[in-house]
């Protein structure tokens, strides 16, 4: 019996020891952000505006591997050239998984991402076309560089970009806001399987890249400024872009 009580002591001692070497932060940003948006089904012009952008955060890092979670949106008055007017609202969860790799140089991290993005299009002058909307959850391979400098080393830049390649597509269709086989009476679940489409590489695209830099105060908390960009081209029974620029002031708070 005391055998196992000291192996499950020598458990919790080395589950505790573990969870120590991982940095655990909060965070939180906010700023303006600048986006243009194209429906085809709509019209080919570009609607373009500017409103402020928010993320909340999640990062758990030790010295081999770091995982991210970003919660971002932003709700966006846009235009077109003519007048026509348009509310944007882009929403998304993504995530960031970084490996160290032995044959990498120091400040480099390789691994991949996840991007569960929603586009929500309200086109004012539209009558029975509104909303229009996609929605997409993708994986591809990302990268990372960190770089700590300063004579006391309290400031941190950090880089790191996405590129999706694979996952699947969910919109609305050619004519109408619901995907069309939410037109047929059946289930919702068989609609919604009938309405989704594969995230092909190359025909659909989602890309983007951060760049971060820090100054890391006396309590090992961080602020610092940032610019997010994120580009995407999907084609289910149409095509439809979308490209915003947020520059954030953003604060961290270690766990």
């Amino acid at each position: 019996m005391k055998k196992y009580i000291v192996l499950v002591l020598l458990l919790v001692v080395q589950t505790l020891v573990f969870g120590q070497e991982k940095q655990r932060t909060l965070l939180w940003n906010a700023g303006p952000q600048n986006a243009w948006e194209r429906d085809f089904a709509y019209s080919p012009l570009i609607y373009r505006g500017g409103s402020m952008g928010f993320s909340f955060g999640f990062i758990s890092a030790s010295e081999k591997k770091i995982d991210e979670v970003y919660i971002h949106y932003a709700r966006i008055p846009m235009g077109n050239e003519f007048g026509a007017a348009m509310i944007g609202t882009q929403a998304s969860i993504m995530t960031y998984t970084f490996y160290k790799a032995p044959w990498m140089p120091k400040k480099w991290m390789i691994g991949w991402s996840n991007n569960n993005a929603l586009s929500l299009r309200d086109f004012q002058d539209a009558q029975n076309f509104n909303p229009r909307f996609d929605f997409h959850t993708s994986f591809g391979p990302s990268l990372r560089y960190e770089s700590i400098f300063g004579k006391k080393e309290q400031w941190r830049y950090s880089f790191q970009g996405h590129w999706q390649v694979i996952g699947f597509l969910f919109s609305a269709s050619y004519v109408t806001s619901p995907p069309d086989a939410f037109l047929h009476e059946q289930p919702t679940f068989n609609a919604f399987l009938q309405s989704i489409r594969f995230f092909q590489p190359f025909q659909q695209q989602d890309l983007g890249m951060i760049n971060q830099v820090f100054y890391k105060l006396t309590n090992g908390n961080e602020f610092g400024l940032g610019y997010r960009f994120n580009f995407s081209n999907l084609v289910n029974e149409q095509r439809s872009q979308r490209a915003a620029g947020h520059y954030f002031l953003q604060f961290n708070f270690q766990l």
